[in-house]
């Protein structure tokens, strides 16, 4: 057996395959860290229509905009930032205690800006405009005088809650 051919050949094999086993690694985790940030991107995108979609109107409790509401608020918390979670529940909480200043609009804000951020996209800066439709007859707030309150009603919302860890 000729060493002198076998030994460089083993090296050069070797090093084919680590090379390709640590580019397979890498283009592996790449894509599921991709996978994971287009699934959290899409998530907060519907969270956000969903809550901006429950701003400047009348009461949502029990319709279909009140439900897409609670859902965007938990898919904050399971996917937002550290921050936009502690919003999520402050707001939650608010609703639940009926209190007046409720309002969406910080929430709604720091997920504007994080998603614009996420898709590298310009930062803006102009307070958003909730624009509402309303039925012929029915009276519209005007976009300078609806700081994204929520019109709360509050005969039967309330918080159901896991213990404080």
């Amino acid at each position: 057996m000729n060493w002198q051919l076998l030994i460089p050949l083993l090296i050069t094999t070797g090093v084919a395959v680590l090379g390709w086993l640590v580019g397979h690694t890498l283009h592996t985790s790449r894509d599921r860290q991709n996978k994971r940030r287009e699934i959290r991107v899409q998530y907060l995108i519907e969270a956000y229509r969903q809550l901006e979609a429950g701003t400047c109107r009348g009461p949502i409790h029990g319709t279909k905009i009140g439900n897409e509401f609670e859902s965007a608020i938990a898919d904050i918390q399971l996917f937002g930032t550290d921050n936009q979670a502690r919003m999520a529940k402050e707001l939650a909480a608010a609703i639940a205690e009926c209190q007046p200043e409720a309002s969406a609009g910080p929430l709604l804000l720091s997920l504007r800006d994080a998603l614009r951020r996420e898709l590298d996209l310009g930062a803006l800066n102009e307070v958003p405009m909730h624009f509402r439709l309303a039925p012929k007859g029915q009276p519209v707030a005007p976009a300078d005088r609806c700081p994204v309150p929520l019109n709360l009603e509050c005969s039967a919302p309330h918080i159901v809650g896991h213990p404080e860890r």
